[in-house]
């Protein structure tokens, strides 16, 4: 065999496995023509009454369907998906408030809706705060993360096609995934307090899926001899429904949960999420 045909079958092959690649993800809406990009930073170091509450609320929908001699893009709708259609909806909220004492807070909120391949994201938030109670004042709030993408089925494109894979489906099967993270602080005293949550819910390829990463911690304030005192909670949860090839019955359904709360002294409180979803992720 020649070292020309060799390095013809090594593209090949190459090419082929990327091909392939590209099936990998549930298909996410894709950037509409004009985008938004903002920042939001925050820095407080005070002692009184404070009250902060910030929050997203983001629909984004596509589809690629020929009508009458020309594609139709879709738009946000009520009922049922159209053939080809996903929509995705991101919703985010965070609030503190305090009867008194001190607080220091750095806050930090990116958003971009531009499509995004992996470990890229559409929105970015962060938060750290250290809290010190002052004649019985105390701390409470919240942060809740929700993702909802769902799709119906769509022929897949011939691009993707491998011919390593005889048996691959020619469709991408309708889905309607749910995934939520919420934390809840309550008469916080002492404590330092931190989190950082990201979300991908638009792309352009195929091969990413959407994603929803959540961390939050809770320590000692490092310039106090003493645990943080206070309540955290903490539920995650997801609502997974999957079909196949072109049907709009569920094929497999997936739900669950997780819950913890915390009262009383806290010498260390983390928890962490990480979610992505994908036909072959």
């Amino acid at each position: 065999m020649s070292i020309i045909t060799k390095i013809c079958i090594i593209l090949i092959f190459v090419l082929c496995t990327n091909l392939c690649l590209l099936v990998i993800a549930d298909r996410l809406p894709s950037e509409v023509t004009e985008n938004q990009i903002f920042t939001i930073d925050t820095e407080i170091k005070a002692v009184g009454i404070l009250s902060e509450e910030s929050s997203v609320d983001w629909i984004i929908d596509y589809q690629r369907l020929y009508v009458n001699g020309s594609y139709d893009y879709g738009h946000i709708h009520d009922g049922k998906l159209n053939r080809t259609e996903s929509i995705a909806i991101l919703q985010w909220d965070d609030s503190l408030r305090s009867s008194g004492g001190s607080i220091a807070m750095g806050k930090k909120i990116a958003y971009n809706s531009k499509n995004k391949a992996e470990s890229r994201y559409n929105l970015q938030t962060e938060k750290v705060l250290t809290y010190r109670t002052k004649e019985g004042s105390h701390l409470s709030g919240g942060e809740s993360w929700s993702l909802d993408v769902a799709g119906n089925w769509d022929y897949k494109p011939e691009y993707i096609r491998c011919v390593f894979a005889d048996n691959d489906p020619d469709y991408f099967p309708a889905f309607c995934n749910i995934v939520k993270a919420d934390s809840t602080l309550l008469n916080f005293n002492t404590g330092q307090l931190s989190s950082r949550g990201v979300a991908r819910s638009v792309t352009y390829y195929t091969q990413y899926p959407s994603a929803l990463n959540y961390l939050i911690a809770v320590r000692p304030d490092s310039g106090m001899n003493s645990p943080a005192m206070g309540t955290i909670k903490t539920d995650f949860g997801g609502s997974i429904m999957e079909a196949r090839n072109r049907s709009n019955n569920a094929s497999a359904t997936n739900n669950w949960k997780d819950t913890i709360s915390v009262t009383g002294g806290i010498e260390k409180f983390q928890k962490k999420l990480m979610y992505e979803s994908g036909f072959k992720v």
